[in-house]
């Protein structure tokens, strides 16, 4: 008997609820497909980092749609030292050149996608004790500028990505130094 009541109750949601559980797959869908829009061009992403009161490093990066970059790298910190000493990395401080890998290029573009640029915004934040995040993306002719201390979680991926490719990336000692768009 509860097995027939359980089958019954069963079929009921399923018949009930199968038509609003098809559409909010569908909307899923459709959102998804909006987010990985083919038709993004990236001309170019600029990042900056600031410093904090711990070892937050400083970074400067602009990557072209070519997948070249540049980056000051105007203070990076040693990892095994206490947070009261603030002892410059000497190996990884200065101006590099280099190309990002086609996987993190790739892991990029979505990023900037995922976030939906063309809304993303950021609170001006700019107190506390948090390194400013600035970043610059210039895509299908328009520019978008976001700078804050606290970026919103919309933008953690994206953030981490730029980060990536200035501390993971294979980077060569530029004889120059360079200036990147505040």
């Amino acid at each position: 008997m509860y097995r027939i009541i359980f089958i019954a109750l069963l079929t009921f949601i399923t018949i009930g609820y199968g038509g609003q559980a098809k559409e909010l797959i569908q909307h899923e869908k459709d959102s998804i497909e909006r987010k990985s829009d083919s038709s993004f061009k990236l001309k170019k992403i600029i990042f900056h980092t600031s410093t904090c009161l711990g070892l937050c490093p400083v970074y400067h990066l602009q990557i072209d749609n070519n997948r070249q970059f540049k980056l000051f790298a105007e203070a990076v910190y040693e990892k095994d030292t206490k947070k009261s000493e603030r002892i410059i990395d000497v190996n990884k401080t200065g101006y590099f050149t280099g190309t990002v890998s086609n996987g993190r290029y790739k892991k990029l573009i979505k990023q900037i996608q995922l976030c939906n640029i063309d809304t993303l915004t950021f609170e001006d934040v700019t107190c506390c004790d948090a390194p400013l995040i600035t970043i610059i993306v210039y895509y299908n002719g328009k520019r978008k500028y976001l700078k804050s201390m606290f970026p919103p979680d919309s933008a953690d991926e994206l953030i981490a990505i730029l980060n990536d490719i200035c501390e993971k990336s294979k980077l060569q000692r530029s004889k120059f130094e360079f200036t990147i768009e505040e």
